[in-house]
């Protein structure tokens, strides 16, 4: 009786361990570990420096190199000014060899190079690189923020979708405020919804102020405004009650865009990104319609 008991305890330790090796093993997962609720850190390389850190940010444009490891490095590279959101910041441009995360892959990808210690500073950990929609494009993949993975391939089409519209590293979807119609740039790299002040003028009708909040990002400080939506809808769907920030731009907001779309703001278990069909989508039970439903 206590051989059968050895032999089942061997065969369950057996089991699990084949089941831990296969989810180690999984090649299309990346685990990540999650800050301040939004932000994700993940583990990859660049060249021959492995075990890097890099902040997984769809609103870098383009990705950029911590000047430490540009350094390390040795990049060569030209100086020029770069606009982050409002203001211009002076940058070097250069290519990263043979960056990887996971089982995504660039040979040479285009980046500027930049002090990233205001990310450290506000996440409590090394930043070596904000890793852009540039980069995380090449193939479908989704953000799993329960189990902290992201997984490469196709995404589950039981998810809600918004069409957005592909642009040179980056994505841009609409939110409909009034009727005004506002084009945002889609953020994993920003915890909420983010509309320029200038852009939002002739809807000021369906915003009201609740509160200011200071930020910091590659520019320095920012001081805005947080706001309540009303009459609001994202693609087709209704997004009344959602909270938002407003940026002061003094009227110098990029060219054809007026905010920022931080994917956390949809409160999904799971955001997906389908450059294929050039829709995001996000677990329907959670998305923008329940939340709306939820505020009033």
């Amino acid at each position: 009786m206590r051989w059968v008991t050895w032999r089942a305890a061997i065969l369950v330790a057996c089991n699990l361990m084949t089941r831990a090796a296969l989810a180690v093993e999984n090649p299309n997962e990346v685990s990540f570990k999650l800050y301040r609720g939004y932000a994700i850190v993940v583990r990859g390389s660049v060249g021959n420096l492995k075990n890097l850190n890099f902040l997984l940010d769809s609103g870098a444009v383009p990705s950029v190199l911590d000047q430490r490891i540009a350094q390390k490095l040795h990049l060569a590279g030209t100086t020029e000014k770069l606009s982050v959101l409002t203001q211009k910041v002076e940058v070097k441009r250069t290519t990263a060899p043979k960056v990887q995360v996971g089982p995504l892959q660039a040979e040479a990808l285009p980046v500027v190079v930049r002090d990233l210690s205001f990310a450290a500073d506000a996440l409590g950990i090394r930043v070596d690189a904000m890793i852009g929609f540039d980069f995380l494009s090449q193939s479908p993949f989704t953000i799993n923020y329960e189990s902290k993975k992201i997984v490469v391939g196709e995404i589950d089409p039981s998810l809600t979708t918004v069409p957005y519209e592909a642009r040179s590293g980056y994505a841009l979807v609409e939110l409909k405020v009034e009727e005004q119609n506002l084009r945002l740039l889609v953020d994993t790299g920003t915890s909420d919804l983010v509309l320029f002040a200038s852009a939002t003028q002739d809807c000021k009708d369906a915003i009201k102020k609740v509160g200011t909040r200071a930020w910091s990002n590659m520019g320095g400080e920012i001081r805005v405004e947080q706001v309540q939506l009303k009459d609001a809808h994202l693609g087709s769907l209704s997004w009344d009650a959602q909270y938002a920030f407003i940026l002061p731009d003094g009227g110098n907001r990029p060219a054809g865009l007026q905010g920022l779309l931080g994917v956390v703001a949809l409160k999904s278990r799971r955001i997906g990104f389908d450059p294929r069909h050039q829709v995001i989508a996000w677990d329907r039970e959670r998305g923008p319609e329940r939340i709306a439903k939820a505020a009033r």
